[in-house]
C-alpha cells in the first residue's frame, strides 16, 4: 500500500493529478487493510438452521441441555417423499436430524421465477435465505452489493435432481451445487471469488480455510462461507453412497467415544458465516463474534487403506495450526472433535491429539474435548465442519462446554485417564484469567483423507457506549410486501430477548437491514414500548397504523415543527434515504442480534413421480397454430409462452421479460418454442432487449409477416 501511496504522490508532483483527486485516492487506499499471511480473521456474522434450532442463538439450548435431535422422519417430511413412493407400498424412512419446511422458499425476494425455484435443489434455496440472514446479522445486508466479497462453501449436489423433473434448460443451474454460491454472488453483485469445495466431510471447513487465505492475500475484502446438507427424499429405496461405504450406524445414531460406537448418524443443516480481516472489522465497528487465528489443511497420504484415517497426518495437522497461531497445547481450552462415532475413527483421533500434545507436554486431562454428532448427526459433505465451528463459537460465547451426547460407556479402545483430553458428559465451565481470551480448535476429517483444523478464540470485549439517547428513538422496519411487513412486526412484538439496549437495536435496524418499499417507523423510548407497538400494528389494518401514537407511515401528517428524529423518519417512510449520521449523532450504538427478514413460505415441490426412464417422453405442447394472426393473438401467445416458461400465473403486456426474472436459458426456451410451434425466428438478444411483452409481440409479428 505504501508503494501505491507514493505513486499517487508522484503523479501529483508531475501534475497528472490535482490535489482533490490525489486526496481521494490516498483516502481510499488507507481504507484498505494491507494483507498479511498470518493476520487474524474476524467472524462478524453468523446464521444457521439446524435440527431443533431455527437460528444460531437457539442452537445453544440443544447443546447445553444435551438434547438428542436425531430420530425418525417427522410426518410433514414423510409427506414430501410422496413423489418417490410407489402407491400401495409401505415405505421405510431414514433416521436422522431433520430440518422443517424444506419445501418453502421466498423466490420473489431473490428475483427467481417460480419455474426456476421449483427446479432448484432445496439446499440451494435454503442456503440463499440463511446467507441473507447472516448478512443481516453482520449488519451488511443493506451495504454489501457491489463489494469485493467472496463466496466460499460446500453446497453438494443432492438427491432432488434425481426426482424433480428436469423441465427446461433453466432448471440445470438449480441442480448443480456450485451454482448456490455463484447465484448469491450474481444476485448481490459480489466481486470476490465464488466457488464450491468438494472433499467429502471436511469440505465446509476447507472452504473456510480458503476464504481466510483469500482475505489475507487481498483477493477479497469480506468472505461469506456457507454449507448445506439436506436430504430431499430420505426413503430407504436404494443403496446410498454413505450406506454402501459402511460408515453409517445401523441404528442411524452417532455414539461418539462410546464402546457401542458403530457408525455415524445423518443430520441436516444450513450455515453461513461472514468473515473479515480483524483490523478492518475493528476499523468499521463491526460486531466481532469470534476470531480465527489460524487454520491448516492436509491429507492422510499413505494410510492403512484409502479411506482409513492416519493419526500421524492428523497430529501433523494440529501442530501446524498451532505453529501458525503461535499457540501451545496449554493455551487451548477446548477442541471440537470430528468425533463421528466409528470404532476406528474415534480412537485414532484421540491418539493423534495425544501425539501432537505429547510432543511438547506430558500433562493429561488438560483440554476439554467434545462433539455435536450425538446431538444432530453428521452433516456430511455439506456442513459438518461449519457445524462444529458454530458450536465452538457458542462454547466460547457462553464459556461452557456442553455434554457429549450418547456417551454412556467410554470406549475400551481409548485410554481416557492417560489422555491429554477429557470428554465432559455434563456441562463444564471454562475459566480464564481476567482479560485472557478463551481458545479452541475445530477438527473435521474427510472420508477421502482431506483433513482441516481451525483455531478460534473469543473476541475482545466491545467498548461500552459513553452516551445515552435523549427522547424517543426511531426504529425503522420494512419489507418487500405488505404481508411480510406485518409478519416482521408480529415477530418483533413477540420477541422476548432481554437486555438489548434500544439504541443498539435502532442502530442495527437502521444500518444492518435493507430498506424496502413497504415501510413503517416507530418512535419509542423503551424496548417494551417498541415491542408493544409492533404487536399492536400487526393486529391492525394498515390504514389505521398512522393513528397509533409514535408510528410513522407515508400517510402520517407532517407537523409544523417536528423534532429531528420524527422529520428523518417521515422522510424515510415516504421513500427517502435514512440519514443515520443525523439520527445517531452523539451516540455510539453497537450492532446486536435482531429478528431477520421473514421470508414468504411459498411452497415449491414436485407433485408427482417423474416419467420412468424407459417410458416414451410426452410430446412437447403444441398450440395447433401454424400461422400467427393479428396483434391481439400474437400478444396473447407471447404472454402465454412467458407464463409457461417462467411459471407465473399473472403476466401483463407491460411486464418486462428481464424484470420477471427471465434469463438467457429461459430466453432460449422462448426462442425454441417460437421456432418449433410457429416457425418464427427471433434472436435471444431481441427477446432479452424487449422493454415489455407488447414490444416483444411486435417483434414476433414483424418476423412472421
Amino acid at each position: 500500500m505504501t508503494q501505491l501511496v507514493n505513486k499517487v504522490l508522484s503523479l501529483l508532483g508531475q501534475g497528472a493529478l490535482d490535489r482533490a483527486e490525489a486526496r481521494t485516492l490516498v483516502g481510499a487506499l488507507q481504507q484498505r487493510t494491507e494483507p498479511s499471511a498470518d493476520a487474524p480473521i474476524a467472524v462478524i456474522g453468523v446464521a444457521a438452521t439446524l435440527p431443533g434450532a431455527d437460528c444460531y442463538e437457539n442452537f445453544w439450548d440443544v447443546l447445553i441441555h444435551g438434547r438428542d435431535r436425531v430420530g425418525g422422519l417427522p410426518g410433514p417430511r414423510q409427506e414430501l417423499c410422496a413423489p418417490v413412493i410407489e402407491p400401495g407400498t409401505n415405505p421405510h424412512f431414514l433416521t436422522g436430524g431433520w430440518l422443517d419446511d424444506i419445501d418453502h422458499f421466498d423466490n420473489e425476494f431473490f428475483s427467481i421465477t417460480p419455474a426456476d425455484a421449483r427446479g432448484m435443489d432445496p439446499m440451494q434455496r435454503r442456503f440463499l435465505q440463511v446467507a441473507y440472514h447472516c448478512l443481516e446479522d453482520a449488519g451488511w445486508a443493506g451495504r454489501i452489493r457491489g463489494s469485493r466479497t467472496g463466496a466460499f462453501g460446500s453446497v453438494p449436489d443432492g438427491d432432488y435432481q434425481h426426482v424433480a423433473p428436469l423441465t427446461s434448460p433453466a432448471d440445470v443451474p438449480g441442480r448443480i451445487g456450485s451454482f448456490g454460491l455463484s447465484r448469491l454472488s450474481h444476485w448481490l453483485d459480489l466481486r470476490g471469488p465464488a466457488f464450491n469445495v468438494s472433499c467429502t466431510c471436511s469440505s465446509s471447513l476447507v472452504a473456510l480455510h480458503l476464504a481466510c487465505q483469500a482475505l489475507r492475500s487481498g483477493d477479497c475484502d469480506m468472505a461469506l462461507v456457507g454449507g448445506a446438507n439436506i436430504l430431499s427424499f430420505p426413503v430407504i429405496r436404494d443403496s446410498r453412497l454413505a450406506d454402501a461405504s459402511g460408515i453409517m450406524s445401523p441404528a442411524g445414531k452417532s455414539q461418539p467415544f462410546d464402546t457401542a460406537a458403530d457408525g455415524v448418524g445423518r443430520g441436516e443443516g444450513v450455515i453461513a458465516l461472514l468473515l473479515k480481516p480483524f483490523k478492518a472489522a475493528v476499523r468499521d465497528r463491526d460486531r466481532i463474534r469470534a476470531v480465527i487465528t489460524a487454520s491448516s489443511v492436509n491429507n492422510d497420504g499413505t494410510s492403512a487403506m484409502l479411506t482409513a484415517p492416519n493419526p500421524a497426518a492428523q497430529a501433523l495437522l494440529l501442530r501446524e495450526a498451532w505453529r501458525r497461531a503461535g499457540w501451545s497445547p496449554a493455551d487451548i481450552d477446548y477442541i471440537e472433535a470430528h468425533g463421528t462415532g466409528t470404532a476406528l475413527g474415534d480412537p485414532i483421533e484421540i491418539k493423534a491429539v495425544n501425539d501432537a500434545v505429547g510432543a511438547v507436554s506430558s500433562d493429561v486431562q488438560q483440554i476439554a474435548f467434545g462433539t455435536l454428532k450425538g446431538n444432530i448427526g453428521h452433516l456430511l459433505d455439506g456442513a459438518a465442519g461449519l457445524a462444529g465451528l458454530v458450536k465452538t463459537m457458542l462454547v466460547l460465547e457462553h464459556q461452557e462446554v456442553p455434554p457429549t451426547v450418547n456417551l454412556t460407556e467410554p470406549s475400551r479402545h481409548i485410554d481416557f485417564l492417560g489422555s491429554a483430553v477429557f470428554v465432559p458428559t455434563e456441562p463444564w465451565p471454562l475459566r480464564k484469567e481476567t482479560g485472557a481470551p478463551l481458545r479452541a480448535g475445530v477438527s473435521c476429517f474427510g472420508f477421502n483423507g482431506t483433513n482441516a483444523h481451525v483455531l478460534v478464540e473469543s473476541p475482545p470485549a466491545q467498548p461500552q457506549p459513553t452516551a445515552s439517547a435523549s427522547g424517543p428513538l426511531l426504529l425503522p422496519l420494512s419489507a418487500r410486501t405488505p404481508e411480510r411487513l406485518t409478519e416482521l412486526l408480529r415477530i418483533h412484538g413477540a420477541s422476548r430477548t432481554v437486555g438489548t439496549p434500544l439504541a443498539d437495536l435502532a442502530w442495527s435496524l437502521a444500518i444492518g437491514r435493507e430498506h424496502f418499499t413497504h415501510r413503517v417507523a416507530v418512535l419509542a423510548s423503551t424496548l417494551d414500548e417498541f415491542r408493544a407497538v409492533c404487536g399492536q400494528l400487526a393486529d391492525l389494518d394498515r390504514e389505521k397504523w398512522a393513528e397509533i401514537p409514535g408510528v410513522l407511515t407515508a400517510a402520517t401528517h407532517a407537523e409544523a415543527t417536528p423534532n429531528r428524529r420524527r422529520r428523518i423518519g417521515l422522510d424515510w417512510v415516504r421513500g427517502g434515504a435514512l440519514d443515520t449520521a443525523a439520527l445517531f449523532e452523539g451516540l455510539q450504538p453497537r450492532l446486536v442480534t435482531a429478528p431477520g427478514y421473514p421470508f414468504a413460505p411459498t411452497r415449491f415441490w414436485p407433485a408427482a413421480r417423474p416419467t420412468p426412464p424407459n417410458a416414451t417422453p410426452a410430446a412437447p405442447p403444441q398450440s395447433g397454430v401454424e400461422r400467427l394472426g393479428d396483434d391481439v393473438t400474437v400478444l396473447q401467445i407471447c404472454i402465454s409462452l412467458v407464463q409457461e416458461v417462467l411459471g407465473y400465473d399473472d403476466v401483463t403486456a407491460e411486464d418486462s421479460f428481464l424484470a420477471l426474472g427471465g434469463s438467457s436459458l429461459a430466453a432460449l426456451q422462448i426462442q425454441s418454442a417460437l421456432q418449433q410451434r410457429y416457425a418464427v425466428e427471433l434472436s435471444m438478444a431481441d427477446i432479452l432487449a424487449a422493454d415489455c411483452l407488447s414490444d416483444l409481440a411486435e417483434l414476433i409479428q414483424k418476423d412472421a409477416s
